[in-house]
């Protein structure tokens, strides 16, 4: 009732209660007692109406406090509510304002400069918080800074009553950097190498050894290197990279000069070599013509080594020019003279010279003599009887240049004739006539002579003189040079000429005649020395090829060469008139040697070899049987095997003869010049049917020391001839005998000769 009260004092009220005073406060609950005669001055309302009025009131207002008790209840949870909120919201700003919000980090990227350096920071409240630096935990104050680039630590640590934004208050690690300085560029070469013979390395521009590290080596040799540069710890490239670039050098070739030929060379039939002005061995390769004999002009190669180069650029051969200039030529005639014995007579006039200039010849006189040039001779042939003058040109040629003409008298005499005569009778003699009337027997050699004992008066005359051996490709051979001959039958009696020209009447020997084969007349013809041997060829030391049928030794004989063929019967007819005008006696057996061999097999040939004059017998005495005969250097005409001969076939139309040596045949091709009789032949005929006049024998009766001497056999079943003699002893067997067999046929006495038909 205190606050009652109040109102009551405060609205002037009556208010009196005896039972409680007037600071009393009184509960609402308590009875009371307000007596009837108080009343409001004021209002003059009576204390009843008002105490039911205040108790309306004070009913009202208790349930207003009821109503305002659960509102300040309400108030008072949403006060507490509020005071807590208020609290937190306090407690937030006071955590807000002590705690740091964001972990330091550098500000900027400072780059090497060569000087320490710190590092400035984000977020950093030095109130809040304190950074030291390294492992050691430099103060800030302390930290003077770091200097290389690189990746460093710094540490953050808050200070007292302040915390991360986790509420934590531990030392955080934080990272900061210098970066690489950047390099300007990279290097480059600052001037080109050139090959010196000492090791190089290039200088460089933009090259600074503190930024940049050279790995590089040093070379001598021409060509393309590299060098390789790395930024140092605190560089980088302006690409931003670190990692090491190759840059290309090189070093270029040095510069030659192409050399050139120095002087003058003049052939003098040595190898020589030119002076190269400018040639330096050690750096360039000599190549091409660097050695010659002959004059002219040739073409050295000059290479440079792997280090130079020629001024164009190049590094590949150059042709030198250079030249070897012609020597004077010479000239010199052996004879400078000379007689002819007539026309037809042959002269040759060896040139000798200098060189292998062409030479020309020319006579003053075609009337009287003409020439032709055959390798280095002049041969000169005898027209009519006079004098020509024969001019001899040498033209300048590989080496030499031409020398003066040079000249030869010649004066052509009357043609010479040599012949021999048989009678027709039993006798084997022959009489000389013509310009061998006079002539003596010859003396062949026999073993024991010397050369000088040995003699006979046609070793000077051609054709006899002609007949010398020489070494071809059919072996060891000996030449027939050509001659002309006559056959004159008169009766019985048969005459043999041979002329040393053309003289009218006579026809060329049967080997050199023009045989249809497009060589026309040859001038020489060559004969194998010796019989054919293992390979077919003329060579000594053999056993006579044999055991071969005749056609057979005809294709393997030609496969030594195109003009190269197994004898024929003209080349042996040609070997029989030589025999008979230089000896004059049908029996070869007796004027030069038996002959045949040791009665029991082939030997080895080249028997002849050692004697010292062209005819003969190496036995004691010419009636002595065995092998050893030889005539003009020929072996064997009638001794160790009998030789097939070819370009004759026999048939039922008689002897027919081939010249062709293409034409070789055992059975076709042939001209039939009539049937020889068989036996020892008595008589003889001259025939003239294939081209050639021969004679064949007309008449059998003979024996081994009457008339020929030597036996012809002849059946018309037998085609193959072969002639001459074999190892048997036998008076039958020497230069004249002739034998026919079968196709088929071969053995050990049969064997072969060639023949060479330039």
């Amino acid at each position: 009732m205190g606050k009652l009260r109040n109102r009551v004092i405060t609205e002037n009220r009556v208010y009196d209660d005896p039972q409680h005073p007037e600071t009393s406060d009184y509960d609402v609950s308590l009875p009371r007692t307000v007596p009837k005669a108080v009343h409001d001055p004021d209002t003059g309302e009576t204390l009843d109406v008002t105490m039911k009025r205040v108790s309306k009131t004070a009913s009202d207002a208790l349930e207003a406090a009821n109503t305002a008790q659960e509102t300040a209840n309400t108030a008072l949870e949403t006060a507490t509510l509020a005071k807590e909120v208020a609290d937190g919201a306090a407690e937030a700003i006071a955590a807000v304002q002590n705690t740091i919000s964001a972990t330091p980090s550098q500000f900027g990227n400072p780059a090497y400069t060569g000087a320490k350096q710190k590092p400035t920071w984000n977020n950093y409240p030095v109130e809040m918080m304190t950074i030291s630096y390294g492992e050691e935990r430099v103060s800030e104050e302390e930290f003077t800074g770091e200097t290389d680039a690189g990746d460093y630590k710094a540490y953050a640590l808050p200070k007292e009553g302040y915390t991360w934004g986790d509420k934590s208050k531990t030392e955080r690690e934080l990272t900061w950097s210098i970066k690489r300085a950047t390099i300007a560029a990279v290097p480059s070469v600052k001037n080109p190498l050139s090959y010196t013979g000492s090791e190089q390395v290039p200088e460089w521009m933009n090259l600074n050894p503190t930024q940049l590290i050279k790995t590089e080596t040093a070379h001598t040799d021409a060509g393309d290197y590299d060098s390789s540069f790395a930024p140092t710890p605190n560089f980088q490239w302006p690409d931003g990279t670190t990692a090491a670039k190759t840059v290309p050098w090189s070093i270029a070739r040095a510069v030659l000069t192409v050399p050139t030929q120095s002087g003058t060379l003049t052939y003098t039939g040595q190898a020589q070599s030119p002076t190269l002005t400018g040639y330096d061995a050690s750096k360039m390769t000599l190549g091409g013509d660097t050695s010659k004999t002959a004059a002219g002009s040739y073409a050295a190669t000059v290479t440079p080594k792997p280090n130079f180069q020629w001024p164009d650029g190049s590094s590949s051969a150059k042709s030198v020019p250079w030249s070897i200039v012609k020597s004077a030529g010479s000239l010199s005639l052996s004879p400078t003279s000379a007689t002819l014995g007539g026309a037809g007579e042959v002269q040759v006039i060896a040139v000798t010279k200098a060189g292998d200039g062409a030479i020309s010849a020319t006579s003053s006189n075609t009337g009287i003599a003409t020439v032709q040039v055959s390798g280095n001779n002049v041969v000169v042939t005898g027209v009519a009887p006079g004098s020509a003058t024969i001019t001899v040109k040498v033209a300048e040629g590989t080496n030499h240049l031409a020398p003066s003409n040079k000249t030869c008298a010649i004066t052509v005499e009357a043609p010479k004739i040599y012949g021999a005569q048989w009678d027709g009778t039993s006798t084997t003699k022959w009489t000389r006539t013509d310009a061998a009337a006079s002539f003596v027997d010859p003396v062949p050699y026999t073993a024991g002579k010397t050369a000088a004992q040995c003699s006979s008066p046609f070793d000077n005359i051609q054709p006899w003189a002609g007949m010398v051996k020489s070494t071809r490709t059919g072996g060891v051979m000996v030449a027939i040079p050509k001659f002309w001959y006559k056959l004159t039958q008169s009766g019985k009696s048969i005459k043999v000429q041979i002329a040393n020209k053309a003289t009218a009447g006579f026809s060329v020997s049967p080997a050199h005649m023009n045989r249809g084969d497009g060589k026309g007349e040859r001038d020489v013809i060559y004969v194998g020395r010796y019989h054919c041997g293992s390979n077919f060829k003329s060579n000594s030391g053999q056993t006579p090829k044999n055991n071969v049928t005749r056609a057979n030794f005809r294709t393997s004989i030609h496969a030594l060469g195109s003009n190269i063929w197994q004898m024929d019967f003209a080349t042996r007819f040609t070997l029989w008139l030589l025999y008979l005008v230089e000896f004059a006696d049908w029996n070869t057996q007796k004027t030069i040697g038996k002959g045949c061999g040791n009665n029991s097999a082939p030997q080895n040939m080249g028997y002849t070899d050692s004697m010292p004059y062209h005819t003969g017998t190496t036995q004691s005495n010419r009636d002595t049987y065995g092998l050893g005969t030889q005539y003009r250097n020929i072996e064997g005409l009638w001794d160790n095997v009998y030789d097939f001969c070819d370009g004759c076939y026999n048939n039922g139309s008689g002897l027919n003869i081939i010249l062709n040596p293409n034409s070789y045949s055992d059975s076709a091709n042939g001209v039939s010049v009539g049937t020889p009789v068989s036996g020892w032949p008595s008589a003889f005929s001259v025939v003239n049917q294939a081209g050639f006049p021969m004679i064949i024998p007309s008449a059998a009766g003979g024996g081994e020391n009457v008339a020929s001497c030597d036996y012809w056999y002849f059946n018309a079943s037998s085609p193959v001839v072969f002639v001459g003699g074999y190892y048997n002893q036998g008076g039958s067997h020497g230069l004249f005998c002739v034998y026919f067999t079968s196709v088929s046929d071969s053995g050990a006495i049969l064997g072969s000769r060639l023949h060479e038909l330039p």
